[in-house]
């Protein structure tokens, strides 16, 4: 059997050379496994994979892979380790997603084996102010990418309340209000607290060519607003301009929190995220803190 390493140089991308001659980051390559910044445990990605292009920064958990199924392999490699730790721990996984091209990855996870979806509670960083069967709507575009087919009880679908979303101006306010009401009173060993503040064990995070993440835009007041949980946004400068979302601080305080960057047209704010200092007002996602990882395919890692 081949050596991966013996067939580093014929298989990497243009855009993977590139990265590797800039001399910031290391790369490696493995079958069936991606190499971890520092002492990190690896990430077990599908043998039946094509080798990975892999690479590890000591200030940002990067993983670089070929193509887009090779990202969402690693997506679901990444959300079952973490659910797995989370119910052993107390019986409960709970996972936030957001929408966009997020959702295409989430298909990821079907087929797979051994995941305990009767324990999983899944929620979303930020919502369209629409009905379910809305195109815009996100708890929609996870239906149809995974949850409709995967047997999480329906009751463990926190899905904003659609009864008060039927038309949508004029929504954010009582949608916000309901929804942090509704995950403030859950149960601990489902959502835990901490310095009051809900501690999630996963967020999967989009974000935009602006750079915003959940429907947190650049330069908005909302950046700074410390509670409630859940934020109401009437003036959302992407249609439809009213929504919901979490707040800075709830994103910040979750367990770990995964970006995604598929596409040249993600290349661009990925690396202007990443090398940014944080906290910059004109780039929300800069504000996120804590366990990051980054999973990114060749061309969307191609400005790094």
């Amino acid at each position: 059997q081949s050596n991966p390493h013996k067939i580093f140089t014929r298989e990497m991308s243009a855009q993977a050379v590139r990265i590797a001659l800039s001399g910031k980051v290391e790369l490696s390559i493995r079958a069936t496994s991606l190499l971890q910044c520092r002492n990190r445990k690896p990430l077990h990605a599908s043998s039946n994979r094509r080798s990975t292009i892999a690479m590890a920064n000591a200030d940002n958990n990067m993983h670089i892979f070929q193509d887009q199924a090779e990202v969402a392999d690693a997506l679901a490699s990444l959300t079952m380790k973490a659910a797995e730790q989370a119910i052993e721990e107390r019986g409960s996984f709970t996972v936030a997603l957001a929408g966009g091209s997020l959702i295409k990855l989430l298909g990821g996870l079907k087929g797979k084996n051994g995941i305990d979806w009767d324990n999983w509670h899944v929620f979303w960083v930020d919502e369209r102010c629409v009905p379910h069967d809305d195109p815009e709507s996100n708890y929609g575009g996870a239906l149809q990418a995974l949850l409709s087919d995967v047997p999480i009880p329906e009751s463990q679908l926190y899905a904003i309340k659609e009864s008060l979303c039927q038309k949508n101006e004029g929504a954010a306010q009582p949608c916000a209000a309901e929804y942090d009401a509704r995950l403030k009173g859950l149960s601990r060993s489902i959502l835990p607290t901490k310095d009051g503040l809900p501690i999630f064990d996963l967020l999967l995070l989009g974000f935009g060519p602006d750079g915003h993440i959940c429907s947190l835009f650049p330069e908005h007041p909302l950046l700074k607003v410390t509670e409630p949980w859940i934020l109401p946004i009437s003036d959302s400068p992407k249609p439809p301009p009213e929504r919901i979302t979490f707040s800075m601080p709830v994103v910040n305080a979750a367990k770990k929190k995964c970006f995604t960057a598929i596409g040249e047209g993600k290349a661009e704010m990925a690396a202007t995220i990443i090398k940014s200092a944080g906290d910059d007002p004109k780039i929300p996602a800069s504000y996120v803190k804590g366990d990051v990882a980054w999973l990114m395919d060749a061309a969307g890692a191609s400005l790094l």
